[in-house]
């Protein structure tokens, strides 16, 4: 009996391709893989999250580099209508133009993590107001200062949240500077379009300035994944070595067993045969 539970073990050891597969096996070894694979478990949220941070701030940076064509656009309009020589049709032309870009603007402010279920709802330049378009019709700002961050890794988290008021309204209010333009413009104002254009490099400035920012925190991410990806292999490796067997040893295991097992049979079918019971 002894024999054939040794082969039962080898069968299943082959079978599984693991030699740890109860605590019993190896009570010492047992709480160390349950210690790695509990680290592996955080780990796979860490990875999500990630993943759902590269994703949001992707959107952002498409939504700023959007912003920032449009405002070197406005900029090319208003260095036109600063030399005063456009004819009252070219000057409605821009001005209608000019009025598109800033409802395009207003429309990328408010630009949503296109996310899956509730996550489709959130405002990506709210601040904490996530539920809340970032801005008014009037570019008057809704959110608040605030900048979540996401758990990446085991004590470091990444701000992946923008607080509006500071991308848009920062050192220059990029909305005004849009009215602005397209007010000057409207009245046929060479002087007043003049004035929008340090302001407009301003507001071009205060944009790429984010981007750079956001790229920042993107080169973060991807080191945290990476500095993931070297601890998660070497997990691996270690529960691997703990867990799995020596498919050549244990098939030769099998074998010696199989073998161990017939032999006490066939003593046993003697040693019985000799007393007369068989």
């Amino acid at each position: 009996m002894n024999n054939l539970q040794k082969l039962y073990d080898a069968q299943e050891e082959v079978a599984t391709g693991k030699k740890l597969r109860r605590p019993g096996d190896d009570p010492v070894a047992f709480a160390r893989v349950t210690g790695y694979k509990s680290i592996q478990d955080a780990m796979q949220q860490y990875e999500r999250n990630i993943s759902f941070s590269r994703g949001y701030l992707a959107e952002a940076e498409s939504s700023l580099k959007s912003v920032a064509n449009l405002l070197t656009r406005a900029k090319e309009l208003a260095m036109q209508g600063a030399s005063g020589g456009l004819d009252a049709e070219t000057l409605a032309g821009a001005t209608e133009e000019v009025s598109g870009i800033y409802d395009q603007v207003l429309s990328l402010a408010n630009a949503r993590w296109s996310g899956g279920g509730s996550q489709g709802t959130r405002y990506i330049f709210s601040g904490f107001r996530t539920d809340t378009p970032a801005f008014s019709d009037l570019g008057i700002y809704q959110g608040d200062d605030g900048e979540y961050a996401v758990e990446v890794a085991s004590g470091e988290s990444i701000t992946i949240g923008f607080s509006g008021g500071r991308v848009f309204q920062g050192d220059v209010d990029i909305f005004s500077v849009l009215q602005d333009l397209r007010d000057s413009l409207a009245a046929g104002d060479s002087a007043g379009v003049q004035a929008t254009l340090d302001n407009l490099d301003g507001s071009i400035g205060q944009v790429s300035q984010h981007m750079a920012e956001l790229g920042g925190r993107v080169n973060r991410l991807d080191q945290t994944e990476a500095r993931m990806d070297d601890i998660s292999l070497s997990l691996e490796t270690l529960v691997s070595g703990e867990e799995d067997i020596d498919l050549i040893q244990a098939a030769s295991e099998l074998s010696f067993y199989q073998t161990v097992l017939e032999a006490s049979v066939l003593s046993s079918r003697q040693i019985f045969q000799s007393l007369g019971i068989l």
